[in-house]
């Protein structure tokens, strides 16, 4: 009259130890290997992020030196204010050497300079250089 409860009992399926340790050790040695390549993907995007303001602040500088009167030496030049772990250094160079004859004066006065923005930053540096023409 009542039901047996014998056999759905019997009829159910579990899991048993082993199924639950093969389980635990798939996901012991899965879990190591998403960690280790969210954390590399974590610090591609710093070095990027890094990279990008490397440049962004190089060239901010070398538009400000562009706005600036010609100057012979890097001195001559004012610096923009980088950001908190940054740093900023500006040199030039005749971009043409000129050759003179004997009576000529030993003095030359260079029109083209090739301007270098060196950048240094939290994970690295960064140098870019454009020319500046004496107007």
């Amino acid at each position: 009259m009542g039901k047996d409860f014998s056999r759905s009992v019997k009829g159910q399926g579990g899991y048993t130890i082993l199924e639950v340790i093969v389980a635990l050790a798939v996901v012991g040695l899965a879990l190591p290997l998403v960690l280790g390549g969210l954390s590399m993907a974590i610090k591609t995007t710093d070095r990027i992020y890094d990279r990008s303001v490397l440049f962004e602040l190089a060239q901010s500088q070398l538009e400000s030196i562009e706005g600036q009167s010609y100057s012979v030496n890097a001195s001559g030049y004012s610096l923009i204010t980088p950001p908190s772990g940054y740093s900023i250094q500006v040199s030039t160079a005749p971009a043409v050497t000129y050759t003179y004859a004997s009576p000529l004066s030993t003095t030359t006065e260079e029109t083209v300079q090739l301007v270098t923005v060196d950048v240094t930053g939290v994970r690295g540096n960064m140098a870019v250089s454009r020319y500046k023409v004496r107007e």
